[in-house]
């Protein structure tokens, strides 16, 4: 009776494991494998994570992993079933750009072509919004030493302290770095050094801004003396052989004035008339190119104080005029304030002109209307089509907004530095100097102290 009973028991332990066994045989063949099958010597690729999970049209994805390869043309990227653009490779890592209306849904990653591409699924799926979204556009990896700057991919690439940018007429982005005093040109998802300030023949050195002609065949570059060149402005001309700026032609428009001694931290230009305009910063002074003598000349009217006298040591970030020309704004970084006031193109001459955000030299960053509001050091600002301005407030960590009546509110950014990407009250910055609206539309931002290039896109 015990042996028959032992059997028994024998019998159930035996039926349950090939049960089992029959059960996760079935499991595995609904489940996807993420582990295909490599031939001999080779390396089987893995994934890890990637990040952001969420964003919008555009976001760009990096992908961690392992032996993903380099050749972008062996490398597929899906999200929720539609092709996202892989823009880099390093064989571990791999970006790549969302596309609009991608939807949530899985992250898929095709290593080789046709039939034999090996398929990675990631766990966590996208969760796509229609909401903007800040990612990372370039300098993905934050350098502890500008010694660690490099040309690449724009996943590779390594910039040191980005400040003003500017688009030019075919959409290349022109990214002045201060500190190392270089300019870098990104174009066709590649980042490659554009100007060396050392390389100018004593030119210029420290440049702060970039502006184009109107007609985008000159670009005009503003010089703080303060640190070396012996230009406050120069220019260079278009290239279409190259078809970019031709660095090797850059001359002096302004050469340094012992009056003004140093301090022309701006540029900009009327987006009708096409002249050119700058502030100085020791005596708030407006100058404009006279094309007879071929340099700038004062205009007699200085920028003022809270008390309605003649500013100084303004330190002008940027100029910028409205689509029509018959309203200019000015952001100080020095007083905290930006400036508006009325230009009439038929006399050339500038009137009204006023603190109209902020309160002079009081820095801190309170949202409100006109002078109730508080700033600290504005620095880029830019237009969308409403008539918005978007200004970078470097201090606070934040991206403003101000509407046409002067309400300051703020778009992006907690106050406190960091690098987080994502929702716009999410998005973590530190000390960002440059904004600009793409030829895409998506708002472009120079994030200082985090080495990187920062993108918000609406889907």
């Amino acid at each position: 009776m015990k042996t028959l009973i032992h059997h028994l028991k024998q019998f159930y332990i035996y039926s349950l494991m090939f049960a089992s066994i029959g059960f996760v045989a079935c499991e595995d063949e609904n489940r996807q494998d993420m582990t295909p099958e490599i031939g001999e010597g080779e390396a089987t690729p893995t994934i890890t994570m990637y990040t952001p999970t969420t964003g919008g049209k555009s976001t760009s994805l990096t992908l961690y992993g392992t032996h993903f390869g380099t050749d972008l043309d062996n490398i597929r990227v899906t999200v929720n079933g539609v092709d996202a653009e892989v823009t880099g490779a390093l064989g571990n890592i791999i970006t790549a750009n969302v596309q609009r209306g991608s939807g949530s849904g899985p992250v898929k990653v095709y290593i080789g072509q046709g039939e034999a591409a090996q398929e990675l699924t990631y766990k966590t799926e996208f969760e796509y919004s229609q909401s903007p979204i800040v990612s990372t556009y370039i300098g993905s990896y934050v350098p502890s030493a500008k010694t660690e700057k490099k040309e690449g991919t724009l996943m590779e690439a390594v910039l040191w302290k980005p400040g003003s940018i500017a688009f030019d007429k075919e959409g290349a982005l022109y990214i002045v770095e201060d500190d190392d005093r270089d300019i870098r040109i990104a174009k066709n998802n590649q980042v490659a050094t554009f100007l060396r300030g050392d390389g100018t023949g004593g030119t210029v050195f420290r440049m702060m801004n970039i502006a184009f002609s109107s007609d985008g065949n000159t670009l005009f570059l503003s010089n703080d003396a303060n640190a070396s060149g012996n230009a406050h402005v120069a220019t260079m001309p278009w290239s279409n052989d190259t078809h970019q700026y031709d660095a090797a032609n850059l001359s002096a428009i302004w050469s340094v004035t012992p009056s003004l001694k140093n301090g022309v931290t701006n540029v900009g230009v009327h987006p009708v008339t096409g002249e050119i305009f700058s502030v100085a910063h020791g005596n708030a002074m407006i100058y404009k190119y006279d094309p007879e003598q071929n340099t700038m000349v004062a205009t007699g009217v200085q920028l003022p104080d809270a008390e309605g006298k003649n500013a100084a040591k303004v330190k002008i970030r940027c100029i910028l005029f409205d689509k029509a020309g018959t309203t200019v704004y000015m952001s100080s970084q020095e007083k905290d304030v930006i400036y508006k006031g009325d230009y009439d193109m038929s006399t050339g001459e500038f009137s009204n002109l006023h603190i109209w955000v902020g309160q002079y030299g009081q820095a801190g960053f309170t949202e409100g209307q006109g002078n109730e509001a508080k700033l600290e050091e504005p620095c880029q600002m830019d237009l969308d089509e409403e008539g918005n301005i978007y200004v970078a407030v470097r201090k606070k960590h934040r991206i403003a907004k101000i509407t046409p009546d002067g309400m300051l509110t703020n778009y992006t950014g907690t106050g406190t530095s960091g690098t987080t990407d994502g929702p716009l009250d999410k998005a973590q910055f530190n000390h960002p100097e440059g904004v600009q609206f793409g030829p895409d539309g998506a708002l472009y931002i120079s994030d200082y102290w985090n080495h990187k290039i920062r993108k918000i896109e609406k889907d």
